[in-house]
Order: C-alpha cells, then structure tokens, then sequence
C-alpha cells in the first residue's frame, strides 16, 4: 500500500470542508472535462466583476470564495488523486456515479458529511448551536463514518471512481491507500480545537464517541500528538524551575512556582490525558506529586512551615489528589504531618525513580537466575551486579 496522497494533509483540520474543491467551485462530483472547463470560464468572468462568489449552495464559507481561491480549485481537479479525495468528503447527492454502491450508501454517506459539516462549524462559531447539540452532530457523524469506512461497499466504489477517471497517475493508486488515509482526516479537526484549552474537557467526552469505533481508536492518539507533547515541555519547564529553585534553598521561589507555573501546566495535561497513554500519564503525575512533596518538606525542614502553613497544605493535598497509587500511602501521611505540625523528620521525601529502580533490579535478579541456569554463574553474577549498578544511577 502506498502513502496517502498530500491532499489529505491538504484539508487537514477545520479548513476540511471549506477548502473542498466541490465546494469552491460548485461542481457535483461527477463533473468531468467539457462541463469543468464551461463552469470554470463563466466563474472567470463572473469573478472579473465580482469580488467572490458563494460556492456550493451547502458550502461553509459564508463570506464567498475569492478569484485566487477558485482558480487554485480548478488547479485540484487536474489531478485525480487529489480530486478523489475530494469526492470522498463532500456531498454525492443524486450524481450518477455509475457505481455499484448497495441502496441507501450514498444518503448515508451524504448524512455523515453533513453531521461532521454542521458540527465543525458549530465549534468555530458559525451558528448558533448549543454546545449539547454540537455533541449529537459529533456522535452522528462518528456513527455515519465508521459504518461507511468499515463497509466493503465504500472500496468498491473507490475502485469504481479510479476506473471511471481513467488517469494514468491512479495506476500506482490502490483503494486503501485513499480510505487508510480517511479516518485522520476526520479526526484532524479535533487537534486544532484542542488548542482552546476550555474546550477540552468537553471535546474528550465528544471523542469517547469516536474511540467506541476501532476505526477511528487506533489514528485518535496521533491527532493530539502535538498538542500533548507542548503540554508536556510546558510542565517539564516549570518543574525545572521549581526544581533548581529548590536545591538552592529559595524554598518560597520554589513554593510559588509550584503554585503559579506547575499546578496550572499539569491541569492542563490532566485535560488532554485521554489521549496519552495511561503509563505516561502515571508517571507525569508522580513527578509532579514528588516535586509538591520535597518541596513542602524542604520549606518545613529549614523552619518555614508556620509563616507558610496555608500554602504547604494546599501543595500537600494537591500532591494527595494528583498522587497515583504507589505514592498515595506516602503522600497522605506527609500531609497528615504537615497539617499537624510534626517534626519534619515525620514525614518521608520521595524519590523520582525509586520504582523504576525497583522494577529494573527485579528484572536483573531474574535474569541472573536464568543466566545461571543456561550459561553458568559467571553469567549470573554479570548481570546480577549489573542491576545493582543501574539502581544506583536510578537512585542517585
């Protein structure tokens, strides 16, 4: 199977149906050479006069397309890979395609563009839409696509359309390499609204709509590829600030970073952790858990818990909510000391690796037995100690 063809990072994202070139231009989906070229010169000398020209009558761009922009559609029909791409994400109608599709797969088709349409544009604000009525147009159109991506019907009339378009450049062309390409680009809006950070918690539950269908399951992580790893340097930047503010002894410097730069990044991590794997999710919350911790122990072990006291608690029950399981015993009674007043040697830091450090001896004392057995004690004790060396970098 070959690579997708470039117009599916073409439309990728919100411009999805605005840049359709079906849509720009008014054509329907079965136009071929004498009435392309007839529709292009009298839009030529319509958009001689005229600043813009509406588009297809179910077109989204309300404000018209302008002169450069129709002439770089027409440019898009030239090539039939990318028109193809085209013809899968815009309506079909009652154009005779000449295809054996089974009766009702191209009203179904038509619906799930018309759900997905309604339902970007309702997110970038054109309409007044409730948000409850966006979420069924989403559902609607996760429905309507995957039954259509999952249907044989939809690769024969994929074949059907290369065989009908009789170009040469689809000779290379299978009809997987145009549907493997189709369930990013209909995850593609999501990335661009996650953006808006207030939008998140809601688009997460819009997305368990479309993580329901195994279609859609496998591309959803990479769609927010991007989005998670500038969470991600955002959290890590501010960890590192606290961090060295910390090992200098500006325990409130490092105090208040937590409070303004750490705790507000990692909330907006915690929007997006849906769609990150649930081991790294893990493993982000206890960094930020241990960070809270030796922190708050820092401040109370050079004698600044009192004038602080409000502030250490608030970080402590922070790190009690965000701990995962295997610190939440520690966690919860550091914060039972702090909230006390206890000494501080009743409370316990926390090391960042110490798990890890764990699991990787474990792994070297079970391969040393197996070492043993198969390839003698030198062996064994090689890798035995080799773990042993590990931890200590782990634990350092």
């Amino acid at each position: 199977m070959k690579e997708s063809p470039a117009r599916f990072a073409d439309l990728a994202g919100l411009r999805l149906y605005r840049r359709n070139i079906f849509a720009v231009t008014g054509l329907p989906v079965d136009a071929r050479g004498p009435a392309v070229r007839r529709h292009r010169q009298r839009l030529d000398a319509r958009l001689a006069v005229e600043k813009t020209w509406a588009g297809d009558k179910d077109s989204p761009v309300w404000n018209g397309y302008r002169k450069d922009e129709v002439r770089l559609a027409f440019e898009e029909f030239q090539d039939p890979r990318r028109r193809l791409v085209d013809e899968l994400t815009w309506y079909w109608r009652d154009a005779d395609l000449g295809c054996a599709c089974a009766p009702g797969t191209h009203e179904r088709h038509d619906e799930a563009v018309r759900a997905h349409l309604t339902a970007i544009e309702a997110e970038t604000g054109h309409g007044d839409m409730p948000a409850a009525r966006r979420a069924g147009y989403w559902s609607d159109a996760a429905d309507g696509w995957a039954v259509l991506l999952n249907s044989p019907g939809l690769r024969g009339h994929i074949a059907h359309r290369m065989t009908a378009l009789a170009d040469p450049r689809l000779d290379d062309h299978a009809p997987d390499d145009f549907l493997a390409g189709l369930p990013g680009l209909l995850l593609s809006p999501f990335a661009e609204l996650a953006g808006d950070r207030s939008v998140r918690p809601r688009l997460a539950e819009v997305c368990a709509d479309w993580t329901d269908h195994p279609v859609f399951a496998a591309p959803l992580p990479d769609v927010f590829e991007d989005t998670v790893e500038d969470s991600v340097d955002r959290l890590k930047d501010a960890l590192r600030t606290a961090g060295e503010r910390h090992e200098a002894g500006q325990h409130a410097d490092a105090l208040a970073t937590l409070e303004e730069q750490v705790l507000p990044a990692y909330a907006e991590f915690e929007s997006l952790e849906r769609f990150v794997p649930e081991s790294r999710s893990e493993e982000m919350a206890h960094t930020v858990t241990v960070a809270l911790n030796n922190v708050a122990l820092g401040i109370c072990e050079a004698g600044l818990q009192k004038p602080l006291r409000s502030r250490l608690i608030e970080a402590m029950e922070a790190a009690s909510r965000i701990a995962p399981a295997r610190d939440q015993a520690q966690i919860d009674e550091n914060l039972k000391a702090v909230r006390t007043g206890a000494a501080p040697g009743a409370a316990q830091q926390l090391k960042p690796s110490e798990c890890l450090g764990c699991v990787v001896l474990l792994a070297a004392i079970a391969g040393g037995v197996v070492a043993g057995l198969t390839a003698g004690a030198a062996w064994a004790t090689g890798i035995i100690i080799g773990g042993f060396v590990l931890v200590g970098m782990f634990a350092s």
